[in-house]
């Protein structure tokens, strides 16, 4: 999930680097638009997607592999808006299927 200050939590880097190392699929759910028990919600957090970067594999041997963001590679979506309470299995499917399980 992303939270207002998610994108600046050690922890939260730490497993996206594992879970990209293994070759999990991924994907961001902003939770700011959910209301907290005064009815209140948070600011819009920034997707720690945007800190990593990977390389594009290139289609030559002898090209070097230019570098994108995960950002680029791994959805986001916001829990509210893009109803999570319905949708989130198929975000999940979605996300094991781009990584090949």
């Amino acid at each position: 999930q992303i939270g207002t200050e998610t994108y600046e939590s050690k922890w939260v880097n730490y497993e996206i680097e594992e879970r990209n190392e293994r070759g999990n699929g991924m994907l961001g759910i902003y939770v700011h638009n959910i209301k907290n028990t005064t009815g209140t919600t948070d600011l819009k957090g920034r997707n720690p997607f945007d800190s990593f970067t990977v390389e594009q594999p290139s289609r030559f041997a002898y090209m070097s592999k230019p570098q994108i963001r995960m950002s680029q590679i791994y959805p986001t979506y916001d829990w509210v808006n893009d109803d999570g309470y319905n949708n989130f299995r198929k975000w999940v499917e979605a996300a094991a299927r781009a990584a090949g399980r």
